[in-house]
């Protein structure tokens, strides 16, 4: 399988597989000017089945098709148009005007919370803004709450954190990009989900198996990559307003103005506070930090109209959050001085921009370069330890694009440069670590009548640490008719294992950390983290009593070679990283089934099986922390006047492996397995709009049926002695949870 990959992979599967035409639909008067952006309406090639749907800002986004320059628009309610296309490099905007006939105009397409693209070669789901507004989604790390393919869960029973997990391996080894550039490095890894609000994300791209080397070498399971809100296309004012049960409250005001048709500046602003503390299972400990967040970001849009468009942006950050041991919930009077402690703070900002020019003479023809510069800081104390990092990142990737002869043969090539800095001390631990890398790529696309899509990468990278290395990759679509795709993928990833602030769950115990190192040139002393992906994925649109339905199986298996193995069986007392010595592998099945029943009444349904083990000291384990089984249940319904909006989501949560205790003295052991657990959140929305503005209300629950972990932290009445653990969690530790809140958007 390598040697066919490494012949075939020529290059790998880009942002856009094709040449896109991009456009925007509004209503317009007999004065001609324009009223609001137009949904729902169905944009497409004449004599083709190329088709799009406009989104609720009425965008549209719809892959050239060389044989005709016809558009044809069509929306009910509105008169119909035909429009020809003289540039398929401009953004257009197409007006359309009432149908003189009707008195009331019903929208019969709904724009979906989720959509599966049926012409990318790779399994792409995007979560847009409807999506996120069926639960709190306070931030990036809380949007995965209703999709069954991430899961999401504690990290540890005192800082509050939450952690991803997709295709039954730890969230480190999907590729986080934000805005398609790199964002989940280095100290980001433990705290950067919650580094995003929600309201300042405009759609969330999801995909599977083997990334794109375009965006790097570091996909081992997938990209996930958030697009936040543009000043091209934003609301000119989003205000969001949250609480919650815990105190928890957030302040989120989204501001956008146009200068012009060229010009268009954006400010997305967030303040959160944690301001009580409590502990509702009296073990001692409180259940979540208390803490403050301010976040702002400055982004800037310029588009000339004659093939030059920039995005140039900025963003700081600080988060600070205290927690661990509190004397007012002890049994036992201590010494405030003695009380375990939990501090984290992190202060970042960031500089970075994307320009791009398309060649108007040359269709399908552009280039584009990234830029950006972090400095991320970071000071945390657990008890009487101390971690402390410093990051400061600088990134470089150019592209170039274009077609060859036609859009049925495509490519792409580029070149990338990565600077990372980064110090890092814990306990007794100090590590400093200068990584350079340069890379260049190469990829191809082949499209054959929409019926088959192949686009073949490769990659090669001279790092000044791992030396030259190669990353092919491989994604191929084959179309049995318009309703039924079957996608292929496999390729190679490579990354460097920042092991204190991915592990930082581990902080909050009395283990002691034994770094097995094999190399003293690598960082760390270990050697990178090197395995293969390969996926299949099947997907079929169908009917259902004259009603839209899919289902969708994937199974992938991601293969390491090398790997940075966390082992926290052979001693309950320590932590122990080395690489690894023998075999490692993630087995993931998962079958999906969407539908609605009714009008506005959809259903989305899930099942997955994961088997994933590691060669450990004590043999081959399954990997601790992980559900084998896993169901998803989730139910959405509108009413027909758009004012009420309800959303449902039962989780099941099969039992997980728990690292092994048995050593421990009795009251100090845990139990092999954790027990299955049910999980069920909602939401309801009311929706009032006046004039060109929206109100939101809304009131959710969270962990309804208020499950939660009975003694989460081990040995928690004596945290400074030998068997103090707040690292086995698997599963809720607060119980139920109510929340309300505000949105108010003006168009």
């Amino acid at each position: 399988m390598k040697k066919l990959l490494l012949l075939l992979c020529i290059c790998s599967l880009s942002n856009n597989i094709s040449a896109q035409l991009k456009g925007r639909v509004v209503e317009k008067t007999n004065d001609k000017k324009e009223v609001s952006a137009i949904p729902g309406v169905i944009v497409y090639w004449h004599g083709t089945s190329v088709a799009s749907t406009t989104d609720d800002k009425g965008l549209f986004s719809l892959p050239i098709v060389p044989s005709t320059n016809k558009l044809l628009v069509r929306a009910i309610g509105y008169a119909a148009d035909t429009i020809f296309i003289k540039d398929t490099t401009k953004f257009i905007s197409i007006r359309l005007k009432s149908g003189l006939d009707l008195n009331e105009v019903e929208v019969v397409y709904e724009t979906k919370a989720t959509s599966i693209s049926f012409l990318n070669p790779i399994k792409l789901e995007t979560l847009n803004e409807k999506y996120l507004m069926k639960a709190a989604c306070c931030n990036l790390s809380e949007s995965f709450e209703t999709n069954p393919s991430v899961d999401i869960s504690f990290a540890d029973a005192v800082s509050g954190t939450k952690q991803i997990q997709m295709l039954g391996l730890s969230g480190k080894y999907a590729q986080i990009t934000k805005e398609n550039m790199p964002y989940m490095r280095g100290l980001a890894g433990a705290y950067g989900l919650n580094f995003i609000p929600g309201t300042w994300i405009q759609s969330i791209q999801l995909s599977k198996g083997a990334g794109s080397v375009v965006n790097g070498y570091e996909s081992f399971t997938g990209q996930i990559n958030t697009e936040l809100q543009n000043p091209e296309t934003s609301d000119k004012l989003h205000f969001n307003t949250y609480v919650n049960q815990n105190a928890r409250n957030e302040y989120n005001i989204n501001l956008k103005h146009r200068f012009n048709e060229k010009f268009a500046v954006g400010l997305l602003n967030h303040v959160s506070y944690n301001p009580i503390k409590q502990d509702l299972n009296n073990d001692g400990f409180l259940d979540i930090p208390s803490g403050k967040q301010y976040n702002f970001l400055n982004k800037y849009s310029i588009n000339t109209g004659k093939g030059f468009e920039a995005q140039i942006g900025g963003a700081y950050l600080q988060d600070s959050r205290e927690g661990g041991q509190t004397s007012l919930s002890t049994s036992n009077k201590i010494a405030e001085d003695s009380l375990y402690k939990l501090s984290i703070e992190n202060k970042k900002w960031e500089l970075y921009s994307k320009t791009g020019y398309v060649f108007r003479k040359k269709p399908g023809t552009s280039t584009g370069l990234q830029l950006s510069y972090l400095n991320h800081d970071q000071k945390n104390r657990y008890g009487f330890s101390e971690y402390k990092g410093l990051q400061k990142t600088f990134y470089a990737n150019y592209i170039f694009q274009g077609l060859i002869k036609s859009s049925t043969h495509g490519y792409k090539v580029g070149a990338s440069f990565l600077n990372d800095s980064i110090n890092e001390s814990f306990a007794t631990l100090k590590y400093q670590r200068l990584e350079q890398d340069i890379g260049v790529f190469t990829e191809y696309a082949l499209n054959i009548k929409d019926r088959f899509n192949m686009v073949a990468g490769f990659r090669a990278d001279y790092h000044n640490i791992y030396r030259l290395f190669f990353t092919p990759r491989l994604h191929i679509r084959y179309a049995f008719n318009t309703n039924s795709i079957l996608r292929f993928s496999g390729g190679k990833a490579l990354k460097t294992a920042n092991i204190l602030s991915e592990n930082m769950n581990l902080m909050p115990t009395s283990r002691n950390w034994i770094i097995e190192t094999s190399n003293l040139n690598t960082p760390y002393g270990l050697n990178p983290e090197i395995g293969w992906n390969y996926g299949l994925n099947y997907t079929h649109k169908l009917s259902l009593n004259y009603r839209e339905a899919y289902f969708t199986i994937d199974l992938y298996r991601t293969d390491f070679k090398d790997q940075i193995v966390v082992d926290l069986d052979f001693n309950p007392q320590q932590v122990w990283l080395y690489n690894l010595k023998g075999v490692s592998f993630s087995n993931t099945a998962q079958f999906e089934f969407g539908w609605e029943v009714r009008k506005r009444l959809n259903i989305k349904t899930a099942y997955r099986y994961v088997e994933s083990k590691t060669s450990y000291k004590s043999g081959l384990l399954q990997v601790p922390l992980i559900s084998i089984h896993r169901g998803f249940l989730n139910l959405s319904y509108e009413t027909k006047n758009k004012h009420w909006l309800m959303d449902g989501t039962i989780q099941y949560n099969g039992q997980k492996r728990l690292p092994s205790t048995k050593v421990n003295p009795a009251e100090y052991q845990r139990e092999n397995y954790s027990p299955n657990f049910y999980q069920l959140l909602g939401q309801i929305t009311y929706v009032a709009k006046i004039r060109q503005a929206d109100f939101h209300v809304y009131l959710g629950i969270e962990n309804a049926l208020n499950y939660k972990q009975s003694n989460p932290i081990v040995s928690s009445s004596s945290a400074y002695g030998p068997y103090f653990d707040a690292s086995m969690i698997w599963g809720p530790i607060y119980g139920r949870m109510l929340y309300a809140g505000l949105r108010y958007k003006i168009k």
